[in-house]
């Protein structure tokens, strides 16, 4: 029996776990600053991560500490000079632990960075 190219990524496909990617990502490595939001005490400064991919709804961080689902982030992405966006809201849908120890964490974009 033989399988086609076609067959085996459309098997392939339909198989993988979660939802279709509604919109491409853009593979990405910028440093990234977060921090709770809202900052609920001083023991909560700002953590450093970096991306994954960027989407226009969101992004995934790769992060030393977990963060709950459901946790609202304030995030600025540093660009190629090292300064930062306007910082933005953000929202933890998922995230996992990676061989390394450390975390991916999933961030859906709440709050538009260009928006004043």
């Amino acid at each position: 029996m033989s399988i086609s190219a076609d067959q085996l990524a459309f098997t392939l496909d339909a198989m993988r776990p979660g939802p279709i990617r509604r919109e491409p990502r853009k593979d990405t490595v910028r440093i990234v600053e977060y921090a709770r939001f809202p900052r609920a005490g001083p023991d909560r400064g700002s953590r450093i991560g970096f991306t994954r991919d960027i989407s226009a709804s969101g992004m995934c961080v790769g992060a030393d500490e977990p963060e709950p689902v459901g946790t609202l982030l304030r995030v600025a992405i540093r660009d190629l000079d090292g300064r930062p966006s306007r910082p933005s809201i953000q929202r933890v849908v998922w995230c996992s632990r990676a061989r390394d120890g450390r975390h991916w964490i999933g961030l859906e974009r709440l709050t538009d960075t260009n928006s004043r």
